[in-house]
């Protein structure tokens, strides 16, 4: 691979790192990036785990104590995202290139729609409904299982899906909410990135490096995040989902 596109890589980190920061949604950004430098539609998504990966890391450990504060189910959210996690993983690689092209652009769809709808979730978790959740556990439950095994074949916006489902189904403050969010996906994109290194699919060059652009500019570039508005950084992402998505549907379909 060669510096120009290491280079490339670098920054498209350093871009997702920041967007990250501000509104979320990086994977966008990164998928397509590490697409044009040169790899493989698969590679590309199994080199997405572990270039944002530390966001999640680092978000479990800011809400250490919120962790603590949602222990109580916490065991089964993550058996459910080790074991759904697991299956979406095992099936994006057992069903192979063709198969995920025909699947991007419907994921990419999927994902967008989720990423649009995060301002109203956010509304969602502002408010408490009051009615009883704990009748409606089990559901909560399901769909969460059916959104990890998403998250482990591809990955995009299941934070935002995941945000949704918490908001319906629980009382619970949108830091209880990110807290087990950043956890169980940490978990999830853990067991994923090793089911992808054993099948020979991550490129850990431009993984790695795109990583090490992602922490710089979530952390080095703080700054420019709380500069720009996080509003309009959401509508330019959601813009060119769209684009992507639009893309996506001439190109694989």
């Amino acid at each position: 691979m060669s510096l120009t596109s290491l280079l490339l890589l670098f920054a498209g980190g350093v871009l997702g790192g920041v967007i990250n920061v501000m509104a979320g949604g990086a994977g966008f950004m990164t998928f397509p990036l590490l697409i044009a430098a040169g790899l493989t539609e698969m590679e590309a998504n199994a080199a997405n785990f572990v270039a944002l990966l530390p966001a999640n890391v680092v978000g479990s450990v800011v809400y250490a104590k919120e962790i603590g504060e949602v222990r109580k189910n916490l065991w089964i959210r993550m058996i459910l995202a080790a074991v759904g996690g697991t299956l979406g993983s095992l099936l994006f690689v057992w069903a192979g290139e063709a198969s995920f092209h025909r699947a991007i652009p419907w994921l990419l769809m999927f994902a967008t729609a989720s990423f649009a709808a995060g301002p109203t979730i956010k509304r969602w978790l502002e408010r408490h409904s009051n009615f009883d959740v704990s009748r409606w556990l089990w559901l909560s439950f399901l769909l969460e299982f059916l959104v990890y095994c998403y998250g482990g074949y591809f990955g995009l916006g299941m934070g935002i899906i995941m945000l949704a489902i918490h908001s319906i189904f629980s009382h619970m403050s949108v830091h209880h909410a990110n807290a087990i969010r950043n956890i169980t996906i940490s978990l999830m994109t853990l067991i994923s990135i090793a089911i992808f290194a054993r099948s020979g699919l991550i490129r850990w060059l431009p993984a790695l490096v795109m990583m090490a652009g992602a922490v710089t500019g979530g952390y080095g570039m703080a700054k420019i995040a709380r500069v720009i508005p996080a509003a309009r950084v959401r509508i330019g992402i959601l813009c060119w989902s769209i684009v992507l998505t639009c893309f996506a549907f001439w190109r694989y379909s």
